[in-house]
């Protein structure tokens, strides 16, 4: 039968106490079957993929239920809490602006939104020297795409197309929904009638090469205004290879193409650059940023040069933009990720953790696709060691095995991911990799 993740069955767990784990119920804990059945009876079925936890209290690299339990997390959320759950200074700074009181501008002018935007245009690289704020990771990146084809008419009527890599993730919305994810119709529209052209991963075994992939798809440049990419993907924490890059960026110079890096997942330190992109040496058009950007409320932002930001016809207002409250946390997680050195935390600490996740691939090799990631923005891939395919169910079930023995993990269903908050106690985090370990040891004998 296959292994249903959405399960409100409890499970028994043997006893975990150690100074960050906690688990004393059998999971989903039998109390919290109730809350969890009225949450999923008023939200769409789409919502109930990640596993059946009531969180109560999330500090830090800790994750709490009502019931004494107590998780070392994986998940930061949704690669949100890079300066962890909670930060005290992010508390700090959403109470002052509570109490000013101003809780809502729309784009009248505010102190605290122009001391955000100042700070995002200082960040490197200082050339784009122009931001735009928003709520969500996929308004950031619908503005892109919108500025990088208002960009392409001042060349040609005709340069509206956008590129993007399959199997990407930039969002929920239409626009970024044509950019993303596997080959075919979205929402029974087929992408050439958007404009957008998909091209293949370069580790697809349809991929030879980004020009070569180019000409196949008879893709012509100057019908083009613009490429989206992640910097790093966020379901494979694959870097691109350095070449591939380079031909990239060669390619759109030459090309007056635009380039977009999405740095909502993998930007804000993550990697173990501040942005993503930076691993690779270049500087892109426009920088889009979300999740790790407030650790906590939504914000996103889109980070350009003043000549494509002001670009006549463009319009990025947001109702909810710039909210108060949202700036004031944002500007705060800035400050933490600096004072804190969390950049630098993240690199030397995610080396040590690379090094782990090989160990445990070592031990299991028939079983392993790849280990791949930068930073703290890691994962380990588990195929079937017979035909090679994905093995969803055994993944989800060692999946819940971690959860009961205390680590906080998506469901992904190909994958384990792990993004710990950046802040995460080392011993803590080795600590839930031994977990890991010892779970793959006991189901992939």
């Amino acid at each position: 039968m296959a292994f249903d993740p959405s399960s409100l069955t409890p499970v028994e767990t043997k006893k975990v106490e150690t100074r960050y784990r906690r688990i004393s119920t059998p999971i989903p804990v039998p109390e919290s079957i109730g809350p969890i059945q009225r949450l999923r009876a008023v939200e769409p079925k789409s919502a109930h993929g990640m596993p059946p936890v009531l969180w109560h209290q999330a500090e830090g690299f800790l994750i709490r239920d009502p019931y004494g339990n107590q998780w070392i997390d994986l998940t930061s959320g949704i690669v949100v809490a890079n300066v962890g759950h909670a930060h005290p200074k992010i508390i700090k700074a959403i109470k002052e602006q509570i109490e000013s009181p101003l809780l809502f501008t729309y784009i009248f002018s505010s102190d605290v939104r122009s001391r955000l935007l100042e700070r995002l245009a200082k960040l490197a690289p200082v050339e784009l020297d122009k931001a735009a704020v928003f709520c969500s990771g996929s308004e950031a990146n619908e503005c892109a795409i919108s500025l990088m084809r208002q960009h392409g008419l001042t060349i040609s009527p005709d340069k509206i197309g956008i590129l993007s890599m399959e199997e990407s993730f930039h969002g929920h919305t239409l626009a970024t929904g044509f950019t993303m994810g596997a080959p075919g119709l979205v929402d029974g529209i087929k992408r050439e009638a958007a404009f957008h052209t998909q091209i293949p991963r370069p580790d697809s075994n349809r991929s030879r090469g980004f020009l070569e992939d180019l000409e196949t798809l008879k893709v012509n440049p100057d019908k083009i205004a613009g490429i989206i990419l992640e910097s790093i993907t966020g379901w494979a924490t694959k870097p691109y290879p350095q070449e591939y890059i380079e031909s990239i960026m060669k390619w759109a110079r030459e090309h007056q193409v635009l380039v977009t890096m999405d740095e909502v997942q993998a930007g804000m330190g993550r990697s173990g650059r501040l942005f993503a992109f930076e691993h690779y040496g270049i500087v892109p058009d426009l920088i889009t940023c979300g999740k790790g950007l407030s650790s906590s409320l939504p914000v996103s932002a889109v980070k350009g040069r003043s000549a494509l930001m002001d670009l006549p016809g463009t319009s990025m207002t947001s109702t909810f933009g710039g909210n108060p409250v949202c700036a004031a946390a944002a500007l705060a997680c800035l400050n933490v990720i600096e004072d804190e050195n969390l950049v630098e935390r993240s690199m030397n600490l995610g080396e040590k953790l690379g090094k782990e996740l090989e160990a445990i691939a070592d031990r299991h090799r028939p079983y392993i696709n790849w280990v791949d990631g930068r930073g703290l923005f890691r994962s380990i891939h588990i195929k079937d060691p017979v035909t090679g395919e994905q093995v969803p169910d055994l993944v989800n079930e060692m999946t819940m095995e971690c959860i009961r023995r205390g680590v906080m993990l998506f469901h992904t269903a190909r994958f384990f991911k792990i993004v710990p908050p950046l802040i995460i106690e080392e011993d803590a985090l080795f600590e839930a990799i031994g977990v890991i370990s010892d779970v793959f040891d006991d189901y992939l004998k």
